[in-house]
This record gives structure tokens, C-alpha cells and sequence, in this order.
């Protein structure tokens, strides 16, 4: 492990073993479900207030039986950035590699994955630019992998099918597709032909202060089938804006984002955790981008220099 990998894990560790959480919002009844593992794994989505998937339940219960959920947690997640940066930014300059997992830190991300219960609000994002990555290298078979897992971690995970866009043929954007689905029907199906599976029957309810009480009556029933319709409008407005910059870098990340961020402007509730999945997109962006900049003007930086000193 390098210096700034070291610095960086060091910092992590430090904040999970030490920073302790008075408001954990979520987490005591995703704890309190995954109670249910092993024995009573049939009945783990009999109760429609579970809206997470069941790798993430099962990361929270091992987590749990160690006693070590908050460094499993942050540590994991640390370590899933730190990857997907360094993928994200190969060729780069290292230091920004470092300067991503120290921002991610300070703003409280990678905390904030286990404060309030979410992983998958990083943990998503963060394998929809891994996939990304992988479908733009024509690798789509493991960019449906990592797609089909984050829906494990939640089902809106489903959404990073928009990566396929990145692929370099239609035939293997199908393949990388039908891997999705296979896993992620693969991690649920045995929960719904073994027992009660009721996720479905869950309801949010329209909040005032979302965009979309503007066009729906606050108080209103949002059901399965309008999420379905929240989705779909996100992977058009996502694909239609990743398309043009198929070629580039750039659309690893920006694809995610505009799902991301339709999804939320969509969203019939404002949890607060909601942001980090955001905040995630928008923090490798912004370092793919500055760092892409300098690479190109490098180059000319050098001539004009060489130029100089010729003359």
C-alpha cells in the first residue's frame, strides 16, 4: 500500500472507529431485519417498509455479529471509491487520486454511508462508474455484473443499464444487459418464490417541498408502477445526454449523474441521504474533468516553453 493510500484509510478508519453517530436514521431497522439471517431468510421482505436489497442486509448482519458495522461499512466503502477513482482517473496525476478520498471524507460521504443506513447511496454510484468503465472497454458481460449487484445493495440500482450506452456494440450492450438482469433476479428471486415478498406493496406519499408537488397534489399515493415511470424518465433523459459523448470519458460519469439527478428531481420525498449518491457522481466528475483539462493543457504548456527557449 502507498503513502496516500495509507494516509487515506488511515484518516477512514480513524473517523469509524471514533466518531459516533447520535441520530443513525435507518440503520437500527435495517439491523433489526437482518436479525432474520440465516434462519428466517424467507420471511426477510414480508414486511413493505424494507427497501433494500438483500446483499446490503447481509453486509449490515455480518457487520453486526463482529461488532465492527461501522469500520466494515466505511472501510468497504472507502475502498469501493478508492478503487473506482483510481480506475476513473488512470493516467492521471496520483495526488488526485488522494484529493478525491480526503474531499469524500471531509464532506462526510463515506460517514455519512453508515450514519444513516444507506451504503448504497455511495456504494451504487460507485459501481455504476466501475461498470461504466468496464462497458466502454467492450468488458459488458462484467459491466451487468456490477450493474445486477448494485441493484442487490437497492433496487433502484437497476437504473445503471444506462453504462450500456457506453458499449461499443449493440450486441454486447445486450449481453451486458441480459447479465443484469440475470443477477440481480438471481439475488432476489428466492426471496419471492420462498416466502412473502411484499416490497412492492410499499407507498410513499407526495411531500410538499418536492418538484413533484408541483404537478401532483401533496398527499398523494406514489406506488411501484409511478417509481417505474420515475425511472424510465430518468434512463431516457441519462442516455439521451450520455450519447453524444459516448467516446469520452466524460460520459462514464456524466450518464449516472443525469440519472441521478432526474431521479431525484422526480422523487416524491426529500430524505437527506438521498444527496450522497449526488454528491458521489458530482465529486468524480468534477476530478475527471479538472484533471482531463490539465492533461490537455500540459502539452502546450510544454511547446510554448520549448518555443521560448528556442527563441
Amino acid at each position: 500500500m502507498g503513502v496516500r493510500a495509507a494516509v487515506y484509510f488511515f484518516l477512514v478508519a480513524t473517523v469509524a472507529l471514533f466518531v459516533h453517530a447520535g441520530d443513525t436514521g435507518d440503520l437500527p431497522f435495517f439491523l433489526h431485519t437482518a436479525q432474520k439471517l440465516p434462519g428466517d431468510w424467507a420471511g426477510l421482505f414480508a414486511d413493505p417498509d424494507l427497501q433494500v436489497g438483500p446483499v446490503q442486509l447481509l453486509l449490515f448482519r455480518l457487520g453486526d455479529v463482529a461488532g465492527l458495522l461501522p469500520l466494515l461499512v466505511q472501510m468497504g466503502v472507502a475502498a469501493l471509491l478508492w478503487a473506482a477513482t483510481g480506475r476513473l482517473l488512470t493516467g492521471r496525476d496520483p495526488r488526485a487520486r488522494l484529493a478525491v478520498g480526503l474531499a469524500a471524507v471531509a464532506l462526510g460521504l463515506i460517514y455519512g454511508a453508515y450514519r444513516d443506513g444507506h451504503p448504497a447511496q455511495v456504494v451504487v454510484p460507485l459501481l455504476w462508474v466501475l461498470a461504466g468503465l468496464e462497458a466502454r472497454a467492450g468488458r459488458t458481460v462484467r459491466a451487468g455484473a456490477l450493474v445486477g449487484l448494485s441493484a442487490g445493495f437497492e433496487t433502484w440500482g437497476l437504473l445503471g443499464v444506462v453504462v450500456f450506452v457506453l458499449a461499443p456494440r449493440g450486441r454486447a450492450a445486450l449481453a451486458g444487459i441480459a447479465a443484469e438482469v440475470s443477477l440481480a433476479a438471481g439475488l432476489y428471486l428466492p426471496f419471492v418464490l420462498a416466502g412473502q415478498f411484499r416490497m412492492f406493496d410499499y407507498r410513499w406519499q407526495v411531500n410538499g417541498d418536492t418538484l413533484l408537488s408541483l404537478v401532483v397534489q401533496p398527499g398523494t399515493a406514489f406506488t411501484w408502477p409511478m417509481r417505474l415511470l420515475q425511472g424510465l424518465a430518468a434512463l431516457a433523459i441519462g442516455a439521451a445526454l450520455a450519447w453524444p459523448l459516448r467516446r469520452t470519458m466524460h460520459a462514464v460519469w456524466l450518464a449516472p449523474l443525469a440519472v441521478v439527478v432526474v431521479r431525484l428531481a422526480l422523487d416524491p420525498v426529500r430524505y437527506p441521504w438521498y444527496w450522497l449518491a449526488l454528491e458521489t457522481l458530482a465529486l468524480l466528475g468534477l476530478a475527471e474533468f479538472v484533471t482531463g483539462r490539465l492533461e490537455q493543457a500540459s502539452p502546450a504548456m510544454r511547446s510554448r516553453l520549448n518555443e521560448s527557449g528556442s527563441d
